[in-house]
């Protein structure tokens, strides 16, 4: 290999890694995102096959997830700060998650969650899982804000590591 060759794919290598770092700076967000899908499409298919009446909110919340999961996949090819995508979706599964905690209190909890037992540790468990949800959703939305002001730790990582390579 000549030395210009070798020049070339070292630049190219260095290029790589940076549009990685960048892409990498959402990258729980990705996993999050992913989380949720998945937990809202085993809801709806539970609501399914016990035929229940409310199928349609985790059929949204999974029809809600998709551009922003799309606008995490645009983010390798072009990398921006801001995804309002994605925080919108953040923001209507943390008002779904705090609806569906208060209709845990009321009569509604049957026809929400049909598959689940009636008593306390029914009602516990889903209380649970819907706060720590809410955790998330508002862990997220604070981790897409820092991002977009670039204050996050990644981003201070990836400067440094621009200085390091003379780019």
């Amino acid at each position: 290999m000549k030395d210009a060759d070798k020049k070339a794919l070292n630049l190219n290598r260095k290029k790589l890694s940076l549009k990685t770092m960048y892409f990498n700076r959402y990258l729980f967000v990705r996993y999050l995102s992913a989380g949720f899908f998945f937990i809202n499409l085993y809801w709806l298919i539970a609501l399914f096959l016990v035929q229940g009446k409310m199928i349609f909110i985790p059929a949204l919340l999974i029809l809600s997830v998709l551009p922003a999961v799309f606008e995490q996949a645009k983010l390798y090819s072009t990398p921006q700060n801001i995804t309002p995508r994605t925080s919108g979706y953040y923001w209507l599964q943390l008002i779904v998650n705090v609806g569906l905690l208060l209709a845990t209190f009321t009569p509604l909890f049957q026809v929400l969650f049909p598959f689940m037992k009636q008593g306390i540790n029914g009602r516990t468990f889903i209380v649970a899982a819907l706060l720590i949800g809410c955790f998330f959703c508002l862990w997220i939305q604070h981790r897409l804000r820092d991002i977009s002001s670039n204050n996050d730790k990644h981003y201070q990582r990836i400067k440094q590591y621009e200085k390091s390579l003379y780019l």
